[in-house]
């Protein structure tokens, strides 16, 4: 355990528990978490989710920049529920590029989780894609994901990552809920 993934452990509850609350200030502070923990996973030889981070500093840039027009049109970030149809399309997409990235890494590096590190950073981008789309689906597949974040980072000795990740599966459940509760009252509209 570092200052840095302390740190990181902080700025992440902090900005998860903003976007949870759909409030634009989640995005920057993910985005310095994200910059934290990519040094945090190339230390632990999770390549991956080290270069995830780098991916995720460009959504969390979008995703900030396009809440924070949307916060200037309307009182508060509305909601949306995806089509079946897209979300089907994105996890099999997903599946796809998972097999594709971890043969990748397990031939050509040493990550030491390459087929879990990138199922679970493959579905993270398309957990941030949700996310900045708006789309309530985000929440149930952070659980999962963060729930097998949990076990990796127990199998790596990242103790203090494996409880943020904990932490987040609850953030990630009263997201859900949160969100679910604004959809149904925009639809009552």
């Amino acid at each position: 355990m570092s200052f840095i993934e302390i740190l990181a452990v902080l700025i992440t509850m902090l900005g998860i528990w903003l976007m949870a609350r759909r409030h634009v200030w989640g995005w920057p502070c993910s985005l310095l978490a994200s910059l934290l923990y990519l040094a945090v996973f190339a230390k632990a030889q999770l390549y991956a989710d080290s270069a995830l981070q780098l991916v995720f500093c460009g959504f969390l840039i979008k995703g900030w920049i396009d809440w924070h027009r949307l916060k200037q049109d309307a009182e508060e970030i509305a909601v949306t529920a995806a089509s079946l149809r897209i979300l089907l399309r994105d996890v099999f997409i997903g599946l796809g590029c998972s097999a594709l990235l971890g043969t990748i890494l397990r031939l050509w590096t040493s990550d030491a989780a390459p087929m879990t590190d990138a199922t679970l950073s493959v579905f993270s981008v398309i957990g941030q894609i949700w996310t900045a789309r708006r789309f309530i689906a985000c929440w149930p597949l952070w659980i999962v994901v963060d729930g097998a974040y949990v076990a990796l980072f127990i199998a790596r000795d990242l103790w203090l990552s494996a409880g943020l990740y904990a932490g987040l599966i609850a953030l990630a459940v009263y997201g859900w809920s949160s969100w679910r509760a604004s959809l149904r009252a925009s639809q009552q509209v």
